[in-house]
C-alpha cells in the first residue's frame, strides 16, 4: 500500500489578520511554528520516506521544521503545490475584498466554478489540474511508501475533492475549512484510492 499524507502549512500572520494570501506570503506565527513542531513530532515514528512541499515560504518553513523533527535529510520543493494565484485579491482583507467585489468573493467562498480571477490569476479548475498532475505520479514513484505533502488550504480542498469524487462546488459546501497542520491521508492499493483521514487534528489531543 502507498500512502500520501497531506497537510496545510502552520498558521501565518495573514491568517490571523484575515488577509488573502494566495501566492504572496506572510511569516508563520508562534502558534504556526508550534503546530509544525507538534506535527513533526507526531510523524517521527510514522516511517515517512519523503517530504514534498509547496515552494512558498510559509509551506517550506513548515516542511523544514517537520523534516528536522522526523530526521529526514531534506525536502522536495514544488511550484505545482503553491497556493492558487489570486492576483489582485492578494494582500487584501477578506472584508475589504468582499466589500469591493461581493459577487466574486461569493463565488470564491461557495461557488468556485464561477470564480473569475483577476489578470494573471488562476481559475480553480486550472489549480486542481496542476496540483493533481504533480501529486498523482507520486503514488507510483513512492510505491509501498508513506510520503508527506505540505501545501495550502485551497490546494488541499481541490485535491481531496478529486479523491472523494465530489464536484468542487459541492466540496466547498461540505468542507469549507482545513486546519493548519491538519492531517488528510489517501492510500492506493491495487489501483484503488481510499480516503483514510480528512482534516484531522486528533493527533494534537
Amino acid at each position: 500500500m502507498t500512502e500520501l499524507i497531506f497537510t496545510r502549512h502552520g498558521q501565518t500572520e495573514w491568517n490571523v489578520a484575515r488577509k488573502m494570501q494566495g501566492q504572496q506570503d506572510s511569516p508563520l506565527t508562534e502558534m504556526g511554528l508550534s503546530q509544525a513542531r507538534v506535527l513533526g513530532a507526531y510523524l517521527r515514528d510514522k516511517e515517512i520516506s519523503a517530504i514534498y512541499s509547496s515552494s512558498l515560504p510559509r509551506a517550506e518553513r513548515t516542511a523544514t521544521i517537520i523534516m528536522k523533527e522526523t530526521g529526514l535529510a531534506g525536502i522536495h520543493l514544488s511550484d505545482e503545490l503553491r497556493e492558487i494565484n489570486l492576483a489582485d485579491l492578494e494582500g487584501k482583507s477578506f472584508a475589504r475584498a468582499t466589500e469591493e467585489d461581493p459577487a466574486r468573493m461569493d463565488a470564491f467562498g461557495s461557488n468556485p466554478s464561477a470564480f473569475i480571477p483577476g489578470p494573471g490569476g488562476e481559475k480553480f479548475d486550472e489549480v486542481q489540474k496542476r496540483a493533481l498532475n504533480f501529486v498523482l505520479p507520486l503514488f507510483e514513484a513512492h510505491r509501498g511508501e508513506r510520503v508527506l505533502i505540505v501545501t495550502h488550504a485551497v490546494i488541499l480542498r481541490l485535491i481531496m475533492a478529486y479523491f472523494e469524487k465530489i464536484s468542487v462546488d459541492d466540496y466547498w459546501k461540505l468542507h469549507g475549512f482545513f486546519y493548519p497542520c491538519s492531517i488528510s491521508r489517501v492510500a492506493m492499493e491495487n489501483g484503488e484510492y481510499t480516503l483514510l483521514e480528512r482534516n484531522s487534528i486528533e493527533y494534537t489531543k
